[in-house]
């Protein structure tokens, strides 16, 4: 697989997929309330506790899902290059590509830079799994699973 097809077609694809599909889990934080948290496969979003509309990002699990999101995307497309049919990327897709992935990109980037938001290295606090499923865009399954636990 050359560089080219690596760089052009992988990052802003990991960027698009990342940012817009992942898994919600409703749980019980142990000596605390219960909520509504993000990421696959690993936790990093959660509500914070301290204050309302605040969120709280946990850097180790954030990072290690962009890498396994990343590697699983190469070998996709590794597996589709070597065995299925060669991938040849046009310049206009991927200008699309990337334009819509900075896109999405800064949108986060806004979101998660707001001063009551908070950051850090690993979530500090046990929980327990009470329902999971996924979050695409113009979903919200998890919200109204989540007021089912509190009629």
């Amino acid at each position: 697989m050359n560089r080219k097809l690596l760089l052009n077609l992988t990052f802003p694809l990991t960027i698009i997929i990342f940012i817009l599909f992942t898994k919600w889990w409703i749980v019980d934080v142990i000596d605390g309330t219960d909520a509504i948290m993000y990421g696959f496969p690993f936790i990093y979003k959660s509500p914070a506790f301290y204050t309302s509309m605040a969120v709280e990002y946990f850097i180790i699990e954030l990072i290690a899902d962009i890498l396994l999101y990343f590697g699983t995307i190469i070998g996709i497309i590794f597996l589709i290059n070597k065995f299925i049919f060669q991938i040849k990327v046009r310049k206009k897709v991927t200008s699309t590509l990337y334009i819509f992935a900075g896109i999405l990109i800064i949108f986060e980037l806004l979101i998660a830079s707001l001063p009551e938001n908070m950051f850090s290295f690993n979530r500090n606090y046990d929980i327990i799994i009470k329902q999971r499923g996924f979050d695409y865009p113009f979903n919200s399954n998890d919200k109204r699973e989540f007021d089912k636990y509190h009629k």
